[in-house]
């Protein structure tokens, strides 16, 4: 048989077997000796019309929805409540003492529970596509599923299952040599496990009902709306006729809520009626506190009403601030006054342009309750910031300002949904508007930060380029001049004045040549040519280990790698670090330092640490050294922290980018 075939034949099958079974009902009724208006009156009658509604919401669903589990679940419990149904009306036209009395006043009083237990556990955890809404309602259904096996099975093996009812007579044909009382508590412990795990079902539907998407909303609010009115026909004292017409209600609302839930604005409504219900229960509850506090009754004197009157006034007043709390509960920020608001309160405290992105899109994702959401700059492929865990579906908004496009805000579509609903559209658009501004602001700073990197790695590469020309041009060519100028004077020793002046000219060129010398080894320290970044700072550490006389050990740790850098980042972090030994040795009355550096060639990331034992006391204001280390590390786009830790020592650590740093 074809899946096509088979949806159209199942909700056939399943609505006929509700239908047969409840006209089965009303049949043996009308041979029974009781009348109409008695069964009515009873729960029985309640029970018939749950078992047929229900039934008929599951045939509906089967058509709709093949696919989804709750349709044949209510099916089989609405027609399991109507065998029950029946079993009550063959009981009472079978006559006393047989076994077909026996066996049908046992479906009657047992056969109600299994029903019950659906709509008290299943209901709930499944709602609405017959799947749990995420693995972790895994264990709650096991423990509800097996809760109710445990409840119906102790219950269906007890007398008091029919000495409850309206066959004491009868004797339960699996009655188990168990005592009723412990049965009854082994039922009724199960029951109650499942009506936890039915409230932690409704307590996680109306958290997901805030994170999910209008279309998905929607049919959340429509299972509360059934709620809410299966709960009004089962507790308000009402006449039959509406508790009737309120069950028919809850159901609808249900099917609606799998099948159609975008008939009607059944969020607006729902609203309201929370808003409205609230009100109604304040007011009564005023009410019945001033008949306690008079002493007087329901029906004696006009002032309880009075002040009932009054406190509903005062209520009413304040009915727009709880309508937007109650909106807010249920639906989110999807104001988009508020999401700015919100918004420019954030930015309002962020003093890093770093974290001007990420405030953003996190205050896009609190107040629109999105899974996730990006800002992508313009002429980047990744996102400057990212949040959450991106789903499937996504829509994009344009950040323009002043007429130029600066990026993309991207935000992922939320669980069910497959296209944003128009106000949400509305208000991302007009939250993009001016995140816009955030955005071109950080743009901004990110193009000065790149261009004075390349400043400076331009300037590194240059006084590289002119380190060499002295070292190996000039310098030289002026020792080769001294040289020259030496020979000259020993020559011209007869002519006293010539041996003079060429002597004064040897000296002038040998200080020019100690001149070149200092300006070399300040344009670029001459270790890192010779030994490489790890060597010279092995160098130096030696040098400042030996003029301490060995009270400061510093100790450069061993990463194995001996590649060559950047020459800007070498010279960066070779004054960093020479610098932290330094104001160690000075201040911090250590006994042991040690500088650790690790190159991250896959991020391109240097990383150097330098840690000591001293003092860790922060001086009582920073002084240039401290300053000129944060300064050179974000020159190259990178960052340096000073870390004080007073009794444990110091830590500087920088972390400086290689990538697009310079030629080695």
């Amino acid at each position: 048989m074809t899946t096509a075939r088979r949806g159209t034949v199942a909700p056939l099958v399943a609505g006929a077997a509700t239908v047969l079974c409840a006209g089965t009902t009303i049949v043996l009724l009308l041979l029974t000796d009781s009348g109409v208006a008695d069964w009515l009156a009873g729960n029985q009658a309640n029970q018939w019309l749950g078992g047929l509604c229900l039934g008929l919401t599951g045939a509906l669903v089967l058509h709709a929805e093949p696919r989804n589990l709750l349709g044949p679940l209510m099916s089989a419990a609405g027609t399991v409540a109507l065998v029950s149904a029946i079993g009550f009306q063959v009981a009472d036209l079978a006559d006393p003492g047989t076994a077909v009395r026996g066996v049908a006043a046992w479906c009657g009083s047992v056969l109600w529970l299994p029903p019950f237990l659906t709509l008290l556990a299943a209901l709930p955890l499944l709602f609405p596509d017959g799947r749990l809404r995420s693995p972790r309602w895994r264990w709650p259904a096991y423990v509800a599923a097996t809760a109710g096996a445990v409840a119906v099975v102790s219950f269906a093996t007890s007398q008091y299952a029919l000495d409850d009812s309206d066959f004491a007579d009868v004797h339960n044909p699996l009655d188990l040599p168990v005592p009723d009382s412990v049965q009854v508590a082994v039922a009724t412990a199960g029951i109650l496990l499942c009506l936890l795990v039915g409230l932690a079902g409704v307590v996680g539907l109306f958290l997901a009902m805030r994170a999910v998407g209008a279309p998905q909303r929607a049919r959340y609010a429509w299972f509360v709306a059934s709620l809410l009115l299966g709960a009004a026909a089962s507790f308000l004292p009402v006449p039959d006729w509406t508790s009737f017409l309120l069950t028919i209600a809850a159901y609808v609302a249900l099917g609606v809520g799998i099948v159609r839930y975008r008939l009607f604005d059944i969020e607006v409504a729902l609203s309201r009626a929370v808003v409205y219900g609230t009100l109604t229960l304040l007011a009564l509850g005023v009410y019945f506190v001033a008949v306690a506090a008079l002493g007087t009754g329901a029906d004696g004197g006009l002032l309880p009403a009075l002040l009932t009157a009054v406190a509903a006034l005062l209520l009413a007043g304040g009915r727009q601030r709880l309508q937007r709390w109650v909106d807010h509960a249920m639906y989110g920020d999807r104001d988009p006054d508020r999401a700015l608001a919100a918004l420019g309160d954030r930015l309002g405290s962020t003093m890093d342009p770093d974290d001007v992105l990420p405030a953003t899109v996190e205050a896009v994702r609190a107040s629109f309750h999105l899974p996730w959401a990006a800002v992508r700059l313009s002429g980047e492929e990744a996102p400057a910031y990212a949040s959450g865990e991106r789903p499937e579906g996504s829509a994009e908004f344009p950040l323009a300002h002043a007429g130029e496009d600066v990026g993309v805000l991207e935000v992922g579509l939320r669980r069910g949904e497959r296209t944003l609903s128009d106000a949400d559209t509305a208000a991302l658009t007009a939250f993009a508007r001016q995140a816009a501004v955030a955005a071109h602001g950080v743009r901004a700073t990110r193009e000065v930060r790149r261009s004075r990197e390349r400043i400076v790695v331009a300037r590194e590469e240059e006084r590289s380029r002119i380190r060499r020309d002295l070292h190996d041009g000039l310098g030289p060519a002026l020792a080769g001049i001294s040289l020259g100028l030496e020979t000259a004077s020993r020559s011209a020793a007869g002519t006293p004045r010539a041996a003079e002046m060429l002597d004064d000219l040897r000296q002038d060129t040998t200080a020019c040549v100690d001149d070149i010398r200092r300006i070399v080894a300040d344009l670029r320290p001459p270790a890192l040519d010779n030994d490489g970044l790890m060597g010279a700072l092995r160098t130096h550490a030696e040098h400042l280990t030996a003029r301490t006389g060995g009270t400061l050990q510093v100790r450069i740790g061993e990463n194995g790698w001996q590649h060559r850098l950047p020459p800007a980042v070498e010279v960066a972090a070779y004054r960093i670090a020479t610098e932290a030994m330094t104001n160690t040795a000075r201040h911090a009355a250590a006994r042991h330092c040690e500088i650790s550096c690790h190159h991250d060639e896959e991020h391109g990331r240097l990383h150097l640490e330098i840690a000591d034992d001293g003092t860790g006391a922060p001086p009582a204001r920073p002084g240039t050294g401290l300053t000129s280390m944060r300064e050179r590390a974000e020159e190259l786009g990178g960052t340096c922290m000073v870390v004080f830790r007073v009794g444990s020592g110091t830590r500087v650590v920088a972390d400086l980018p290689c990538a697009g740093a310079g030629a080695s």
